[in-house]
Formats: C-alpha cells, structure tokens, sequence
C-alpha cells in the first residue's frame, strides 16, 4: 500500500517574507487593476470585469498569505532557540 504523506521542510530565511519591493509592485498593480475595473464598468464585458477582480481578489492575498509566514517563521524561530 502507498501511502503518500505531504513534505514539510522549514522554509529557509529568504523565504519567510515578501520582499519590500515586491510587496509595493503588488500593491500598485492591484491600485491599477482597480482603475481598470473602474473604467470596465463603464462598458466592458462582465466578464472582464470578474476576471480583473480575481486578479484583484488573488494579489491581495499574497499579503494575507505573507503574514501567515511571518508568524510561522517567528514560531519556527521560538521553537529552535
């Protein structure tokens, strides 16, 4: 029987967080894909306007995700000291 077990490794420092830049980039594409939603709704397709705001919706979770492993990598931290 096979039995397949999910691999867990600690992630290593450079990993633990979103870089500053990257979490500015993140956030001005998010600023202008709501520009783009602001002027789709003025006459795009509707569904333009649900795929800019998954786009949307999936970059601003990187930020959510981003502090989920600070957290984690502070236990991490705690735990090996």
């Amino acid at each position: 029987m096979l039995i397949i077990a999910p691999i867990v490794r600690t992630p290593k420092e450079s990993e633990m967080s979103l870089s500053t830049q990257v979490k500015a980039s993140v956030q001005e594409a998010s600023e202008n894909l709501r520009d783009a939603i602001a002027f789709a709704a003025r006459g795009e397709h509707p569904i333009v306007i649900n795929v800019l705001a998954d786009i949307i919706s999936r970059l601003e979770s990187l930020e959510e995700v981003d502090q989920l492993m600070e957290k984690f990598g502070s236990a991490a931290g705690r735990k090996e000291i």
